[in-house]
């Protein structure tokens, strides 16, 4: 089997349709509140997706470094990351009948919740490939990849705090000057026809 690249969401930037690696790194990298949400959702019907947790495993991994411009031929190993939650969840019976299919999470910390919602939502999205119907927001793979960035989330969500009080006061500003022209202007006709 090829060894295909994997792609590296922090150096390109996103495009759709998106591979599994990159949908995978977006997830990793993901709200856990709103993998919840969209793999809840997934489990009540829609993306009729209600697998069983195949497995959830925790463990170490090791992390190192291989530079393209290194002088040496090998990585440089950095540390190892403790209480590293993966897992699997195993859906079966698709329109093509009796077929397994997995989806798959990882997290960072004691995020077993992450990983199986994670999980959920990488097997929903997996829909086109499996020949499935798009039905529901938890296989759009657009959909979920825009929007489950939390630090981008929150910035978005709290700008609307100071910087709109501005935009929402020259708004009402503008409002009332326009009511005032309108309402003069009003004036003017039922005085003119007066005469």
């Amino acid at each position: 089997m090829p060894i295909t690249p994997v792609g590296d969401l922090t150096r390109e930037p996103l495009s759709f349709p998106a591979d599994r690696d990159l949908r995978l790194q977006n997830l990793a990298r993901a709200d856990e509140g709103f993998l919840l949400a969209l793999g809840y959702s997934s489990q009540r019907g829609y993306g009729r997706n209600h697998p069983f947790a195949g497995e959830i495993r925790f463990g170490e991994v090791e992390g190192g470094i291989f530079g393209r411009r290194c002088r040496f031929r090998r990585a440089a190993w950095l540390d190892h990351v403790d209480r590293m939650p993966d897992g699997e969840s195993i859906q079966g019976l698709n329109h093509r009948g009796a077929v397994l299919t997995r989806g798959y999470g990882l997290a960072f910390g004691q995020s077993e919740r992450k990983t199986m919602s994670m999980a959920l939502v990488d097997r929903s999205l997996r829909a086109r490939e499996l020949g499935e119907e798009v039905i529901a927001p938890v296989q759009d793979e657009e959909f979920v990849m825009s929007h489950s960035d939390n630090v981008q989330a929150t910035g978005f969500v709290e700008h609307l705090k100071l910087p709109h009080c501005v935009d929402f006061q020259s708004e009402l500003g503008l409002l009332r000057k326009l009511r005032k022209e309108f309402f003069e202007a009003a004036d003017a006709d039922m005085q003119e026809a007066a005469e």
